[in-house]
């Protein structure tokens, strides 16, 4: 399997791939900067669209533009003179530090924060949702590192990782009100295989996340079975996306900073590659598209 690098420059926290079908282009985010880009699949070409926005996560907006998540809550940009404030507030508290989001397919947003601190005691986080009059609630708590999430083909189920008890979680998901209810453990990984970040879905239900510290990116059957893994040149994969003409290509995003972490693997080797590039690779498997933002 060939691995590509589609853009070799040394992100410190290439984050949140999100392919769009109309216009072929992947968007993707420096998490620890201020920058968003996108590729032009048709061109091969990569633009710096913003420099301006610290975001962690994107969506496409249906009404033009990209839903962003990330330091100071959720932001509907369309350029940089014109970014509006979709939520930086919930229940009269900071929402703050959303590491990843996800539309669902009435095009509500679905975000969580990144509560984790290994220097310090901290407070659980929580799952927010955003419904399409720009309202914000909370439908779960308890979280550590708001992670990758994804959609059933049928949507019938709603999956969340949360990063620091490795823990991927399926939930039933009413498309109707955007609730989700009977959550449970579906797949439960080891420190010796990295961190779950981000996922997707593909169009035969199974599961793609990106294993930081892991070097890989893991298939999962819909029932949490381990179907396949790719290993990568870079130990810390951040997120995946498919995309392409015929959504066959899997596009990976990495991270190049250095985090010693007692979350890594046992005698972790810190010499190898940490990440930074925009990896894809061609497959045998179709993705299938993402939904858009309308709030």
């Amino acid at each position: 399997m060939i691995v590509e690098t589609i853009h070799p420059e040394q992100l410190d926290c290439g984050e949140g791939p999100m392919w769009d079908s109309n216009a072929q282009q992947l968007y993707w985010t420096n998490a620890v900067g201020q920058a968003v880009y996108s590729y032009d699949r048709t061109a091969e070409a990569v633009t710096t669209l913003t420099e301006s926005i610290q975001a962690g996560s994107i969506t496409v907006h249906a009404d033009g533009g990209l839903l962003l998540g990330g330091g100071k809550g959720f932001y509907h940009w369309k350029s940089d003179e014109d970014i509006r404030v979709v939520a930086d507030s919930c229940d009269d508290k900071p929402v703050a530090h959303i590491n990843d989001i996800i539309a669902d397919p009435s095009g509500r947003i679905f975000g969580g924060p990144e509560s984790y601190n290994e220097e310090e005691s901290y407070e659980p986080g929580c799952l927010y949702c955003i419904d399409l009059d720009g309202s914000i609630r909370i439908v779960e708590e308890g979280l550590h590192l708001s992670n990758g999430m994804g959609f059933s083909p049928d949507g019938s189920t709603f999956y969340h990782i949360d990063s620091i008890p490795r823990t991927v979680s399926a939930y039933d998901y009413d498309q109707q009100t955007g609730s989700i209810k009977n959550r449970r453990a579906l797949i439960t990984l080891t420190q010796n295989d990295g961190l779950p970040d981000g996922m997707t879905v593909d169009s035969e239900g199974f599961l793609w996340i990106a294993l930081w510290f892991g070097g890989a990116v893991v298939r999962f059957d819909p029932d949490g079975k381990r179907e396949r893994s790719i290993e990568l040149p870079v130990a810390q994969p951040s997120s995946v996306m498919f995309g392409g003409p015929d959504l066959n290509e899997l596009y990976i995003t990495s991270a190049g900073l250095m985090w010693e972490s007692p979350a890594a693997p046992a005698g972790h080797d810190y010499s190898r590659p940490r990440g930074g590039p925009l990896f894809r690779v061609s497959l045998d498997i179709i993705g299938k598209p993402e939904y858009q933002a309308r709030v």
